[in-house]
């Protein structure tokens, strides 16, 4: 039982982060103009699919990410290439409307030709060889075209429809979306928790034994309203008075029945890890605080906890970066789909709001590696708009071509890596 909440968690998980990353592309794509073929959850087969307008949405059979098809990006490859015999149909002027890839048709008036050369991003055409003359043609694709594969029409994008032709503010959003609504779920998230959870208060609901607090004489019940010479309102001001005070004895007042009362009290200092790179020193007092039900106070809650933890992966990311430079790089401080499923297996234990803030993590997590200038990741191909933008053309195209290939083959090892030594890790 315990395997197969571990296994719909991971899903879950897994199948939230991404389809929030690359919706958000597909959504500013979408209002772009841009032609987006397929929205694919997954990697590897296809297991099940549906089409809506002119986008094919698929999962697919590998965890490993997913992906949005965007008419000229530069990634997707055409199903016609030089060499192959297909059928066309033309229209009064010999422009093309269908190119039929299969038998699943009800078309007539078709000829067959094989391909010599074609271009479906920029010049627009087939040319090649008709079998009923023998002859060589050229023929351009017209702007309402389809390619007919499987009993389906995809269509063919024209060149207002295509992600190369936008203007660089359009390619920004359209690749920075992904991030964005990362950064937007972690957000959700965390409001939602508060929400449930409620925040945060001055006030005292359980002491831990043997803690500082438990040392002081604090009880369930009391409000603190002074820590050292700070004035105590509410929860923040008693993080800001520890953080300030770290593990010097000072002063805490409290009212308790109605009454105020004064503790000798000295923060415990401890080292935290945060994550796999990162260590950070905290002063606690050792209680729990209550919290309350507010209609705004979630809101300015979920928005702290967001930058705080933007914060965290951002001084992580940096610190990955750095470790590489120093000889202190570890595959242990990366995890791939084997790493996420074991961290899932260890969360979902604790519960479901466990589960729940460390996808928030995750969330701001996968934002910010995407960001990462690696040419084959969104903050790469963002470093190409910026270049565009600033000396009004675009990168060569078989320059970006070439750089974003090796970009992909870098982060396909460095994934292969990965999970390799999470197996290892983890079950071997």
């Amino acid at each position: 039982m315990s395997f197969l909440v571990t296994i719909i968690s991971f899903i879950i998980v897994f199948g939230v982060l991404v389809s929030v990353h690359e919706y958000g592309h597909m959504f500013f794509a979408k209002r772009a103009g841009i032609m987006c073929p397929e929205f694919a959850i997954g990697m590897g087969p296809k297991i099940f699919s549906f089409r809506k307008n002119e986008t094919l949405y698929t999962i697919r059979l590998l965890p490993v990410g997913g992906y949005v098809r965007m008419a000229g990006d530069g990634l997707e490859e055409p199903p016609v290439q030089p060499g192959m015999h297909v059928k066309i149909k033309v229209n009064d002027k010999d422009e093309i409307t269908h190119i039929i890839l299969d038998d699943q048709h009800k078309f007539q008036q078709i000829e067959a030709i094989e391909v010599k050369q074609c271009d479906f991003k920029d010049g627009l055409y087939i040319e090649g060889i008709t079998a009923y003359d023998q002859e060589r043609h050229r023929y351009p694709i017209a702007d309402k075209s389809y390619f007919v594969e499987n009993g389906s029409l995809i269509q063919i994008a024209p060149k207002d429809r295509q992600f190369t032709y936008k203007k660089p503010y359009q390619k920004f959003l359209t690749l920075f979306a992904g991030p964005l609504f990362n950064f937007l779920l972690t957000l959700v998230l965390f409001i939602g928790l508060a929400y449930y959870q409620g925040t945060p208060t001055n006030s005292v609901d359980e002491v831990a034994k043997g803690s500082p607090a438990a040392q002081a004489g604090l009880k369930s019940g009391d409000t603190i309203v002074k820590l050292g010479s700070h004035k105590i309102n509410d929860k923040d001001d008693i993080d800001q008075a520890v953080s300030e005070i770290k593990d010097q004895k000072t002063k805490l007042t409290v009212e308790r029945d109605g009454k105020q009362q004064t503790f000798d009290i000295k923060p415990k200092k401890v080292e935290q890890k945060m994550t796999k790179t990162h260590s950070e020193t905290k002063y606690l007092l050792g209680y729990q605080a209550d919290t309350e039900h507010t209609v705004f106070k979630p809101i300015i809650s979920g928005l702290e906890q967001t930058v705080t933890a933007g914060k965290l992966i951002f001084t992580a990311i940096l610190s990955m970066i750095a470790s590489i430079f120093t000889g202190q790089f570890s595959f242990d401080m990366l995890n791939g789909p084997v790493g996420i499923y074991h961290t899932v297996d260890s969360v979902v234990k604790t519960g479901i709001i466990n589960l729940i803030s460390w996808m928030a993590l995750l969330s701001v997590n996968l934002g910010l590696m995407n960001l990462l200038p690696v040419p084959a990741l969104d903050g790469g191909r963002i470093l190409f708009v910026i270049y565009e933008a600033i000396f009004r053309k675009p990168v060569n195209k078989k320059a970006e071509t070439t750089i974003v290939a090796i970009g992909a083959v870098f982060v396909l090892i460095v994934m292969v890596l990965v999970t390799w030594n999470d197996i290892q890790r983890y079950f071997l």
